[in-house]
């Protein structure tokens, strides 16, 4: 697969320069100056040996993010005290930074990877180097020129948004059995990539013919293996994934134990306003793939934190109930060996109910697929079963909601487990009785 290896937007940074009494010890140059950053990147410096910033070109460039490759040369002894860029929508107020901090070297080369940015918007920025000036007694940023790149489109026109379309099957992390049909705008590859925030594995992004809906794949690494957390399709009018697919198995996806690692935090691979980035009143941030479903080591967790792997869900009698208890026993019957169980968990919007002006979904689901496989690799068998449950309290247990795959994918439009052999797939999908 054509791999765009796209980058990391994480929080937005504000340069502080170090006080003016502050000493250090390497005492990099010495000469006069004018002034240090100024935390919207236009401050500047003039020491008798002036380092040189070059602001490189954009490449790689998606709907979501860019890679930028820029240079400096001629810094003190003690190297860069920081390195990055400064960027923004406009030329005059480059605010967001991305920075990566020291390096040593007084001159080389430094990669950023920007992500989460707005289809369609033109960005502007430039690269800077920090170093300290000891005539000013404090540190100082040396900037390169400022530049610009247009992110793409986010998709296509029309779509509806509900399955059929395109075969995914040869994509790379598409083509499992628990990913529902998906209408892509490219069916060749995928639309970008970039570092995860936990981790040194990918996402994968890939744009579908909705403009409104994309769809990203996060991966973590274990035991010097790769493996693929969660499948989401997320959508920038609810602020919400409609649906996260995902795998369970004891063997590939342990339980070691991690407890919950991470907080909630922006996805990397989707535009950050898409994302909805807090909760309403009475109402938490239900996971789709649960905490406790990825346990293998700290990256797998702390993914599940990402804002496009929840949505607003009533709490009490409810994700803290028969939801969690639910949760729980897909945790206690994933299976081992030659059987798997295939997972998606999703929403439905069928009222008009917003809670702080994001719209609250009226329905959660969870569909579950358990298949087994020859020695040849080949699959033998499959059952299913759904749960289907308003979004509020509910009494009793979660086996009140079950109902068959076939009746979610009437409501919600969507061709789940595609994937799956037809004949397999569609005696599994009928079934309504639990499947443990």
């Amino acid at each position: 697969m054509k791999k765009a290896f796209l980058l990391a937007l994480t929080a937005i940074f504000v340069l502080a320069c170090s006080p003016a009494g502050k000493s250090d010890p390497y005492v990099p140059f010495a000469g006069g100056g004018e002034g240090g950053g100024s935390g919207s990147g236009s401050g500047s410096t003039t020491p008798a040996t002036q380092p040189t910033v070059t602001t490189g070109d954009a490449t790689e460039i998606s709907a979501v993010g860019a890679r930028i490759q820029s240079s400096y040369a001629g810094a003190p002894s003690a190297g860069a005290h920081d390195r990055g860029l400064y960027y923004g929508t406009s030329a005059d107020d480059l605010s967001q930074q991305k920075a990566l901090n020291s390096n040593k070297a007084t001159s080389g080369n430094f990669t950023v990877q920007l992500a989460s940015l707005e289809p369609s918007t033109t960005y502007y920025y430039k690269a800077y180097i920090t170093v300290w000036s000891a005539t000013e007694n404090k540190y100082v940023d040396v900037f390169g020129q400022v530049k610009q790149f247009t992110t793409t489109e986010a998709g296509g026109s029309g779509g509806q948004g509900g399955g059929g379309g395109t075969t995914v099957s040869g994509l790379q992390y598409l083509g499992g059995y628990e990913i529902p049909a998906i209408a892509l705008q490219n069916t060749q590859a995928c639309s970008g990539s970039g570092n995860e925030t936990y981790g040194n594995t990918k996402w994968y992004n890939y744009t579908t013919t909705n403009s409104n809906q994309m769809v990203v794949t996060h991966t973590y690494a274990y035991n010097s293996k790769q493996y693929r957390n969660y499948t989401c399709l997320v959508d920038k009018t609810k602020k919400a994934p409609l649906w996260s697919a995902f795998v369970m198995h004891k063997d590939a996806y342990p339980d070691n134990n991690m407890g919950r690692t991470g907080s909630w935090t922006v996805d990397p691979g989707i535009p950050a306003s898409w994302q909805q980035e807090s909760s309403g009143s009475g109402y938490s941030r239900g996971h789709f793939v649960a905490s406790n479903y990825r346990q293998a080591n700290s990256d797998a967790n702390k993914q599940t934190f990402y804002n496009t792997n929840q949505a607003l869900q009533e709490q009490n009698g409810f994700n803290g109930t028969l939801w969690a208890k639910l949760e729980q026993d897909v945790v206690s019957h994933a299976p081992t060996g030659r059987d798997t169980l295939y997972v998606v968990v999703g929403i439905l919007y069928e009222n008009s109910k917003t809670i702080g002006g994001v719209p609250c979904p009226s329905h959660f689901y969870k569909c579950l697929m358990k298949c087994s496989f020859g020695a040849d690799g080949a699959m033998t068998a499959a059952k299913g079963c759904a749960y289907l449950f308003t979004n509020e309290a509910h009494s009793g247990s979660y086996s009140q909601g079950i109902t068959s795959i076939d009746a979610v994918e009437q409501r919600s439009g969507w061709n789940f487990f595609a994937n799956i052999p037809q004949n397999l797939q569609d005696t599994a999908e009928a079934q309504s009785s639990s499947i443990w």
